[in-house]
């Protein structure tokens, strides 16, 4: 009884290990990071193809443009499109 309880046991902290690391190494959504977090450059192609929204505030989506335009590589119709975007944003100026 004791052996089977062991290998019970020790089968379930194997699975729950296994299912921790599989969280982890699971990205998060882009929609849920934050304009202001170290990885919000993978939020650039949706909002540049409208799937997620800039920030509200002119600023701060002049400044997440601007992020998108410097840190993440495009193709070279979403270039195309985001310096249109750009140059909508009210004082945002030139990528």
């Amino acid at each position: 009884m004791r052996g089977s309880y062991r290998r019970i046991s020790r089968s379930l902290l194997l699975i729950g290990a296994a299912l921790i690391v599989t969280a982890a190494a699971t990205p998060a959504p882009e929609s849920t990071i934050r304009w202001d977090a170290k990885n919000a450059y993978l939020k650039c192609d949706g909002a540049i193809d409208g799937s997620i929204t800039w920030p509200a505030e002119p600023e701060a989506a002049c400044v997440a443009m601007l992020m998108c335009a410097n840190e993440r590589a495009l193709s070279a119709e979403r270039q195309q499109r985001l310096i249109e975007q750009i140059r909508r944003v009210p004082g945002c100026g030139e990528p």
